[in-house]
């Protein structure tokens, strides 16, 4: 029997977010202190990670570090538990917010990032009962993408999964269709380059992150 969910009784399992100003639709954020290559990107001077802005927010308004930590522990511990549930309470939120603003999109990892196959495929799962809606992971998990299509093949057409380079000014990671890169002001950019420093930190009209007719995407570093 399908379960009747409630706003509140979703967010329970987890919190799904009405987007920010900067882009379209939802999306999902959780503790990025617990990000498991970010983390040690962070430490290393030149990366993409270093001087996060996840980790910054998170360090000084405590009400995003709480609800941000708090979320991961609700994802990774229903997940273990009974991932079907999660992915359930988390499309009826998105599917939700999408009724209610009419934007089909939704970004995984607004903060956060993967942190296990077994996310992934619940991640999937909600994807897929969200068929109307574009979604957009952006991810350093690299091995985790890879271990996840080698035992259940590939993520569904409603999903872009990027799988983002590590270093400033690196070139696309080998070995996905899909993928982003970051550069610094004036240096070269590989393939679409990421108009919202042009448009007041903004999406605009640009769904280029959800497209899988845009190869790679490179971002201009903060």
């Amino acid at each position: 029997m399908t379960q009747q969910w409630t706003l509140k009784g979703a967010k329970e399992i987890s919190v799904v977010g009405n987007g920010n100003s900067k882009m379209p639709g939802s999306t999902f954020s959780t503790d990025s202190f617990s990000c498991k290559v970010g983390s040690k990107l962070a430490k290393i001077e030149g990366s993409v990670c270093n001087k996060c802005y996840a980790r910054r927010i998170q360090t000084f308004r405590k009400n995003v570090d709480k609800s941000w930590k708090d979320n991961y522990l609700k994802a990774t511990t229903m997940i273990a538990s009974n991932p079907e549930k999660w992915s359930d309470a988390v499309a009826f939120q998105i599917k939700r917010i999408a009724t209610k603003t009419g934007e089909n999109y939704h970004r995984w990892f607004d903060s956060g990032d993967l942190d296990s196959v077994d996310m992934l495929r619940a991640i999937v799962r909600a994807c897929k009962k969200t068929p109307d809606i574009q979604h957009w992971l952006p991810t350093r998990e690299a091995k985790i993408v890879k271990e996840y299509r080698n035992q259940y093949g590939v993520e569904p057409p409603n999903l872009v999964i990027r799988v983002s380079a590590t270093m400033v000014g690196d070139k696309p990671i080998k070995g996905h269709a899909l993928t982003s890169t970051v550069h610094l002001k004036g240096q070269h950019s590989y393939v679409h380059l990421c108009p919202a420093p042009k448009q007041n930190n903004n999406c605009g009209s640009c769904r280029a992150c959800w497209s899988t007719n845009v190869p790679n995407i490179s971002y201009t570093k903060h």
